[in-house]
């Protein structure tokens, strides 16, 4: 049996989600999308909207305090940029995984990109600048919280002072040539807002609350794909195969190009025995698969099972070439390379995944040999 087929095994969902989420928005077409589908067997309840770009008295002291009497001053956009920045006057801890309101992100100075961009464009813009939001394409970044698959693209904010534009990222991210940018609407920066806290909710498997964000998310801006996405996933996770299947057929029909909705719903077409609508799927989610380091490692992982140690080690170190700051692909590597033989090898990715190791993996129990992970785990 090929990995192509024992990679069907595969019951991850992904979720187009957390940190900072924008897919290929700017290849949304014009598509009317259907009324959200009701997740059955939970009460519904509503979200209620929420001011992202809110300030607190204390946000416009400090707007004030930076700027003064400034307001002809042709540096008061270097000025507030540099108040807000420098972490000696401004300490901001940036954390991917936490989505916050302006008015949050001032008082506990921590979020992910979008969280900071909310801050800084609601005091710019109390600061009598023009502020915006702005996507910046990417290459998918992966992670793996519990039992989802996240993807995580990036935002960042702009203003502009008399004839300057100036860019503001807190994850100090630099622009390359190349890079394709596109201005956000406020509406579609709230609506990616409801979207994050829909994905928190997701991975604490509450299905009931990431229905209700996400529902939340399409009512303010109803052609994201990425939100039918993880529509999709909680619609397929409670159960309700068909409501799963409009939501990602929505997506795709928003954007044909969206690998969430074609891995997701080529997974539905596949364990559920429409070989048909599989086939024509098939190709193009191999190659987006082939570009997913979590999947790489799955396949590492059902060599492993076959005893096929050359096969698992060029799967990790594809991973690896992926995402080389996850430590399970390190660890994962340096046993296949152990049961090759490869000793040295095998011991220098086992300190590279000891290095990595977050706070809540002890390193100590990390070893030569150690048990694999299952293919669920990666």
């Amino acid at each position: 049996m090929d990995n192509r087929a024992r990679g069907r095994r595969l019951a991850r969902r992904f979720a187009a989600a957390a940190a900072c989420v924008l897919l290929a928005s700017c290849a949304t077409l014009a598509v009317d999308p259907p009324p959200v589908p009701p997740l059955e067997g939970h009460a519904r309840f509503d979200i209620e909207s929420i001011e992202p770009l809110s300030l607190s008295t204390e946000m416009k002291q400090y707007v004030a305090a930076r700027l003064g009497s400034s307001a002809q001053d042709p540096e008061r956009a270097w000025h507030l940029a540099y108040g807000l920045l420098d972490p000696w006057m401004f300490p901001f801890e940036y954390d991917p995984r936490v989505t916050l309101t302006a008015r949050e992100a001032f008082r506990t100075r921590r979020g992910n990109c979008l969280t900071f961009s909310n801050l800084f464009i609601a005091m710019a813009r109390e600061a009598g600048l023009q502020a915006w939001y702005r996507e910046v394409e990417i290459p998918p970044e992966w992670s793996s919280v519990d039992d989802t698959l996240l993807v995580s693209m990036h935002v960042n904010a702009a203003m502009s002072d008399d004839d300057d534009v100036y860019v503001i990222d807190v994850s100090r991210r630099e622009e390359k040539p190349g890079d394709r940018v596109r201005r956000l609407s406020d509406r579609e920066a709230e609506a990616q807002f409801y979207n994050n806290l829909g994905a928190d909710a997701l991975v604490a498997n509450d299905l009931a609350l990431a229905h209700a964000y996400f529902r939340k998310a399409v009512a303010t801006e109803p052609r994201l794909p990425y939100v039918w996405s993880n529509l999709g996933v909680v619609l397929r996770r409670n159960g309700q195969t068909a409501d799963a299947m409009l939501a990602y057929e929505t997506a795709l029909q928003l954007d044909p190009d969206s690998t969430v909705a074609l891995n997701n719903l080529y997974t539905i077409y596949d364990e559920d025995g429409m070989s048909v609508q599989a086939a024509k799927l098939q190709a193009r989610v191999e190659r987006n698969r082939r570009r997913n380091p979590y999947y790489l490692h799955h396949l590492a992982v059902l060599s492993a099972e076959q005893r096929d140690w050359q096969e698992a080690i060029a799967y990790s170190r594809r991973a690896i070439e992926l995402k080389e700051d996850e430590y399970r692909f390190h660890y994962t590597l340096a046993q296949m390379q152990f049961q090759a033989g490869e000793v040295a090898a095998a011991e220098s990715n086992l300190a590279m995944a000891r290095l990595l190791a977050p706070p809540s993996v002890n390193p100590a129990q990390l070893t030569l040999p150690g048990e694999l992970p299952s293919p669920g785990e990666s």
